[in-house]
């Protein structure tokens, strides 16, 4: 069994329940700190969709603020969260841009992650 996230006709994202729980957990609560809508509507419990605009600002922002912090664990979290949801990103066509080399390392070790669609 696993979780769907679709954007489209397209699924992006189908990890093991568990995963596809605690991801929605997370995102949802980082949006809620940072005071923007996660672009995620529950379609069924384990099914959701994608807003690629609502997501894409989400994401950014978290990227933003990831690379602006110097906090080693408060990264180490947000970025459980940022490395999926850059590959959706970039599965959806709208990449991250690294403009230094740390947000280059960043996103190719993301980019490595094994995700199923």
């Amino acid at each position: 069994m696993s979780f769907i996230f679709d954007v489209g006709d397209d699924t992006v994202w189908s990890p093991a329940l568990r995963v596809g729980d605690l991801y929605v957990r997370f995102i949802t609560q980082i949006g809620e700190h940072l005071g923007l809508p996660t672009g995620l509507s529950s379609m069924a419990s384990d099914y959701y969709y994608i807003d690629p605009d609502i997501f894409e600002a989400l994401v950014k922002k978290m990227f933003e603020e990831n690379f602006r912090s110097t906090h080693q664990v408060g990264r180490a979290m947000l970025e459980s969260v940022l490395a999926p949801s850059a590959v959706i990103l970039d599965r959806i066509i709208r990449p991250l841009s690294a403009a230094t080399p740390d947000e280059r390392e960043f996103l190719e070790k993301a980019r490595a992650l094994s995700m199923a669609r």
